[in-house]
């Protein structure tokens, strides 16, 4: 494990790209990672940090607690505090979703308004590799591609907001956090939920890491995390070479059958994004291909909001309802 001095050095070269005299969001929850993560950017120099906390209406007079104690935190750092509230649990029911899911999707609603409202470029989360790790095993086990393994990832464009997420914790591990943070003498408050193997995070974390750990004799949380970012990047760059045929209103079958299967399917999935404003399956890919590459009936397939996928003459077409 690397000394807790030496975390600093490391810390500065992941937020190398960040200019701290920008106003900058700070997601924290009163929790370690987050605790940490705040006494690193105000020793690396980033004067104008906006503590950002959001409560999820979920844990009562603790989650209150929780809530004070952060925007004490932002006191005695000189930093503005921004605090948002929801119902995660009425979201999860009304929505369908898990309850992470529904707390998720608030908390990043509310920094995309609290990055408006005060003008921050970046809003820097505690994410860290355990954190990556987790989401890559999670999405593994899914029988996600390179979109979803890497999908939790370093830097990445908030949706609906003109901020940057920048996770600058991703090369650190839980152990060289919580060092750190007992070298440091930080003080944080730890939310009992992280205990409960109700929620699929937590048992990944207490269940399926350490057994992987056992069964290849090191900590595999660093290497994952690196997994992640490799393939984040992968990502990118191979969506950037489908981009432009993704724009067009029609396919050209034979161009679309003489391409490789990969290329095939990843086209497919641009494509259709763009013509019906939602992401697909995989399941939907494949049909839309067999659809493109068969000469025979049907030459129709159905997708979501009562629009059709049609084949006619040589081109591939979306009609609308």
């Amino acid at each position: 494990m690397k000394k807790a001095a030496e975390l600093l050095p490391r810390f500065l070269r992941r937020t190398g790209r960040v200019c701290p005299a920008q106003c900058a969001l700070v997601g924290v929850s009163g929790g370690i990672d987050s605790v940490v993560l705040l006494d690193l950017l105000q020793r690396a120099g980033f004067p104008r940090l906006v503590v950002a906390h959001f409560h999820h209406g979920l844990r009562g007079k603790a989650a209150d607690r929780d809530e004070k104690f952060v925007r004490q935190l932002a006191t005695a750092a000189g930093a503005r505090f921004a605090c948002g509230r929801g119902r995660a649990r009425a979201r999860a029911a009304k929505n369908k979703e898990s309850l992470e899911e529904a707390a998720r999707e608030l908390r990043r609603r509310f920094f995309a308004r609290a990055a408006a409202k005060h003008a921050a470029t970046t809003i820097f989360l505690a994410h860290h590799a355990g954190d990556a790790a987790e989401t890559l095993l999670f999405h593994l086990a899914r029988g996600a591609g390179r979109r979803g393994l890497g999908s939790l990832r370093g830097e990445a464009p908030l949706e609906n907001s003109s901020a940057t997420i920048v996770r600058p914790l991703f090369g650190f591990t839980r152990a060289e956090i919580t060092a750190y943070a007992r070298a440091r003498k930080l003080v944080w408050r730890e939310d009992t939920s992280n205990a409960s193997r109700k929620f699929t995070r937590n048992r990944l974390r207490r269940d399926v890491l350490p057994a992987l750990a056992k069964a290849v004799g090191f900590d595999p949380a660093p290497a994952l995390a690196r997994t992640a970012e490799i393939l984040a990047a992968e990502e990118e760059w191979i969506g950037s070479l489908v981009a432009q045929e993704a724009r067009l209103r029609q396919l050209d079958l034979p161009s679309l059958r003489s391409k490789p299967l990969a290329h095939q399917r990843r086209l497919l999935r641009a494509w259709l994004a763009a013509r019906t404003g939602t992401s697909v399956d995989f399941e939907t890919i494949e049909a839309a291909r067999q659809l493109a590459l068969s000469a025979g009936q049907p030459a129709k397939l159905n997708l979501p909001q009562g629009r059709h996928l049609r084949r006619r003459a040589g081109k591939l077409f979306v009609e609308e309802a």
